[in-house]
């Protein structure tokens, strides 16, 4: 049985710029086959069953053939696998991808055609250069500026390309851009001519330059640019400066690593990108179940001894519940007359999937918010019994303070944290070269693993150009047990508290 190969097209480089239709074939593939420009978050949505060969091509450096990629795409489909051939922004536009649909339709080899966001478009929205408008343009057209046996590109009509008057957008030609250049003012267009270079559009990387045909080769050489890069050229570039958007966002060109749990990343790296931060993952913790259930399971047994419960974490009510509900055969309704404490909009949430409502919530999101709590609402504690379920390293703070107010308690472990596997190597010698901006840490584990992994004397040597972010004060306390200064603290202890606190420390320039 013949599989099916999809010529896919990744866009331009932002993740959240990939199609939903390449998103499902993603998902699908047993084989993805991608380039170099295709980004690499993009493999995220790859089963882990799947294999994924990445055949980039980079200037003057082709590590696979064309011919040798054809190969493995139709050897791979007639095994009857779902093949996924990513490409850098659109197939059919400059990448190749009408020769290998030409190459599957001779072979007769089933295949489809999913169009990307192409480079030119998105770029130039991304740097605020509309390609078209009412006073400016009314044509754009598309130029590979990169010619394998033309090194001068004189067979490029340049003459018609200049007489359009339209916004011409090039491909594949940094390289070539004094050539580039010196060819459209030869061929008629003026030396005044609006120009701009673009490198790693739609990215937080991106980097622009803009200025004239006269000019915008020495321009991009002294601001360093480099390829990929996109080149603009035509009268509507003089609009960027009025409707830049991406590079005047608050956290633009920041560079945040990230050291959360592999499942709740996400949501910091998606508000951190919102505002253009370019984030790098780094989870230092893995949450891993109980080896012995006996704490938890005597506690389930005699649930109806206990008061009050108090939960920490979303991971404790989930650890709590499935125990409840896999071993114990039970439900929430074993819960009745127990009143429950929790800290955190997020864990109240955790709570609720299982049909329960917090009866107290700190308006402080942290452990030792709930003591006193406890003492503002003057809620009777002595002699009540309470269930804390906690982490395996949490630190012993609350059930001391609950103690001091004559309640009986009983501790149990309802998970393991321990040390990351999956953590890039890339990420910590890009952290030891110091162009790391922020680290956020979000919890006291986090801190401990993350010295653990990389040695404190490597972690001060950090700390010296990179700024330590903290969730709230248990973290920075963590932190500053280790000798580290915690540079911005969240005012109110959640996720939206600790990018805010970022957000102040850029302005500030702290």
């Amino acid at each position: 049985m013949t599989g099916k190969v999809s010529l896919v097209g990744a866009g331009p480089g932002d993740p959240e710029l990939l199609t939903l239709k390449a998103h499902h074939r993603l998902k699908e593939a047993d084989l993805v086959v991608y380039d170099t420009l295709a980004n690499p978050e993009h493999l995220k949505h790859v089963k882990a069953s799947a294999k994924t060969i990445c055949v980039g091509k980079r200037f003057r450096y082709h590590p696979y053939s064309q011919r040798r990629i054809n190969r493995m795409i139709i050897q791979a489909a007639r095994k009857g696998q779902k093949v996924v051939r990513l490409k850098g922004g659109d197939p059919y536009l400059f990448g190749r991808g009408g020769e290998e649909a030409l190459y599957l339709h001779h072979h007769k080899v089933p295949f489809e055609v999913i169009p990307g966001v192409t480079s030119a478009t998105a770029c130039a929205a991304y740097a605020g250069i509309p390609l078209t408008h009412r006073k400016h343009s009314a044509s754009v057209t598309f130029l590979t500026g990169h010619r394998a046996h033309d090194e001068n590109l004189d067979s490029v009509p340049w003459d018609k390309i200049a007489a359009s008057k339209g916004t011409l957008v090039i491909y594949m030609g940094f390289y070539n851009l004094a050539k580039i250049a010196r060819q459209l003012v030869r061929a008629g267009m003026s030396a005044a001519t609006k120009a701009c270079v673009i490198e790693w559009g739609t990215l937080p990387k991106q980097r622009s330059c803009d200025g004239t045909l006269s000019d915008i080769a020495g321009k991009v050489k002294k601001k360093k640019l480099k390829a990929p890069a996109i080149i603009i050229v035509g009268e509507v570039v003089s609009l960027k400066n009025q409707l830049s958007w991406y590079e005047k966002l608050p956290l633009f060109g920041k560079k945040i690593v990230v050291t959360r749990t592999r499942d709740k990343i996400g949501a910091l790296t998606d508000k951190l990108t919102e505002l253009g931060a370019e984030v790098l993952e780094f989870p230092t913790i893995e949450i891993a179940p109980l080896r012995n259930f006996r704490e938890m399971d005597e506690s389930i047994r005699s649930i109806s001894r206990y008061e009050w419960m108090v939960f920490t974490s979303t991971y404790g009510v989930e650890a709590f519940f499935n125990r409840l509900h896999g071993s114990h055969k039970k439900d929430a309704r074993s819960l009745k007359g127990i009143r429950i404490a929790c800290v955190g909009p997020e864990t109240g949430k955790w709570l609720e999937r299982y049909g329960l409502r917090s009866d107290l919530m700190p308006e402080r999101f942290e452990t030792s918010a709930i003591v006193d709590e406890f003492r503002k609402q003057r809620i009777p504690v002595y002699g009540k019994n309470f269930l804390l379920v906690r982490a395996s390293a949490a630190p012993p703070e609350l059930e001391q303070g609950l103690k001091k107010l004559g309640a009986n308690v009983t501790r149990i472990t309802g998970y393991r944290t321990k040390i990351s596997k999956t953590r890039p190597k890339t990420i910590q010698e890009v952290l030891l070269r110091g162009s790391v901006d922020f680290v956020t840490f979000t919890s006291s584990s986090t801190v401990d693993h993350f010295v653990r992994i990389l040695r404190l004397k490597n972690v001060k040597r950090i700390a010296k150009n990179t700024r330590f972010a903290s969730i709230g004060p248990v973290t920075s306390k963590a932190l500053r047990s280790y000798g580290l200064n915690p540079r911005c603290q969240a005012k109110i202890f959640t996720i939206d508290g600790l990018v805010d606190a970022i957000r102040h420390s850029v302005k500030k320039g702290h």
